[in-house]
């Protein structure tokens, strides 16, 4: 669901006589619960907290920025401070100088890392992996509540080649998500951020939402505490005790965080369908190349199955006779010597549509003198289909010929 875009800073509300009013002068400051936290849980936060200030006749300031921003104020009146990630709740407590109340520290609710891509997903990036490809460039976040979420990802597998291949792919390394989305605005060339889901929510005008298979996805949770003072007013504490009920939990659940157990159980059971095709034989059916026709009919059951586009990797590597199905249609007619387009193209060209990464060993273009100009747009160059394949095992890719 796409949620309304949300504009980063602080908000106040303030309930009086049953009506809502925002203006910063309307009650004195002993009267105004003040929350600061990051940019991340600010659009839920915000959200909680104007239902628990209606409801209970409370002024609640909500903040929602870099911490650089906010720290040195917070010190001397913040209530509450809410935090994006675990590590980042342990530098507050350290930051605010005693003024958070460590013991009440509250775990709230998880996201989970995300792939954000340009809409239309023209780069046809559909999981982790395919970041990793020479070209994708990719922004991160080496702050705020994401400081090493990407090496973590690429980590998971405890594969150093991927952890190389995704650093040699960053073109653009954020200070914090405010900067990252000003960034994704003014840099059309760079193709992915990679980032929570969250981030999605707070305005789907801007980017497709590509979800990451449980082989690297990470998870975080946001965390809130009482200052010193906060912990003297009974509002606060109460309002900690709102944030953990199923009615704030619905909200959080709507900018994309995991609220329940079962949220996260159904996401743990959901595995990936990963397959690599090795196409070597030059055989046909039905006008086309057997082997693409094959890959046709899987994604149709796939399709009738159910089973979303996300969920499903299928990989086919061509080489050997088959390679020729991947020509332009004048080098095509000139390797054939029959007239006419080739006959692949526009089934190729709807398979990758779908999400299929269609792949041509380099080494049978050295030995058919074929060039880059030569190959349909679409498809993907791999120096070798052994070395290729090996690799997506290694990724737990089932391996199998048409």
């Amino acid at each position: 669901m796409c949620i309304r875009p949300v504009h980063l800073g602080s908000w106040f509300l303030t309930s009086l006589l049953g009506s809502l009013v925002i203006e910063s002068g309307s009650v004195s400051a002993q009267d105004v619960l003040r929350v600061y936290g990051p940019e991340g849980p600010y659009p839920a936060l915000r959200e909680a907290a104007e239902l628990y200030g209606h409801r209970n006749h409370v002024a609640m300031e909500v903040v929602g920025k870099p911490i650089r921003k906010w720290i040195d104020q917070a010190k001397g009146d913040a209530d509450l401070i809410c935090s994006s990630a675990e590590f980042m709740m342990t530098d507050l407590i350290l930051a605010m100088e005693d003024h958070i109340d460590e013991t009440s520290v509250t775990p709230l609710y998880w996201r989970p890392s995300s792939i954000l891509v340009r809409p239309g997903t023209p780069k046809h990036i559909h999981d982790f992996p395919d970041l990793l490809r020479p070209g994708v460039k990719v922004m991160v976040v080496n702050g705020s509540g994401q400081t090493g979420l990407w090496e973590d990802m690429a980590g998971r597998q405890g594969n150093f080649r991927t952890v190389r291949a995704l650093r040699n792919n960053i073109v653009l390394f954020a200070r914090d998500s405010t900067e990252a989305r000003r960034m994704w605005l003014a840099r059309k060339d760079v193709d992915v951020w990679l980032t929570w889901n969250i981030w999605y929510k707070a305005d789907c005008r801007l980017s497709d939402l590509v979800p990451v298979s449980e082989d690297y996805v990470i998870y975080r949770q946001c965390s809130i505490a009482l200052t010193q003072l906060g912990k003297e007013k009974s509002s606060a504490r109460e309002f900690v005790d709102f944030l953990k009920t199923p009615e704030a939990a619905a909200v959080f659940a709507k900018w994309g965080w995991i609220a329940t157990a079962e949220d996260s159980l159904a996401r743990a059971a959901r595995t990936v369908i990963r397959v690599v095709y090795d196409v070597q034989e030059d055989d046909w059916e039905f006008h086309v190349g057997k082997g693409l026709a094959r890959i046709r009919d899987l994604v149709a059951d796939y399709k009738s199955l159910g089973i979303p586009q996300s969920e499903v990797n299928i990989t086919v590597v061509f080489h050997g006779g088959a390679a020729y199905w991947m020509l332009r249609d004048e080098v095509y007619t000139a390797f054939t010597r029959r007239e006419g387009p080739n006959p692949n193209k526009t089934l190729i060209h709807d398979l990758v549509e779908w999400g299929v990464s269609i792949e041509l060993c380099a080494q049978t273009m050295k030995q058919y003198e074929w060039k880059r100009a030569d190959i349909l747009p679409e498809v993907k160059i791999v120096p070798g289909v052994c070395p290729r394949i090996v690799e997506l095992e290694r990724q737990g890719y089932v391996y199998m010929k048409p």
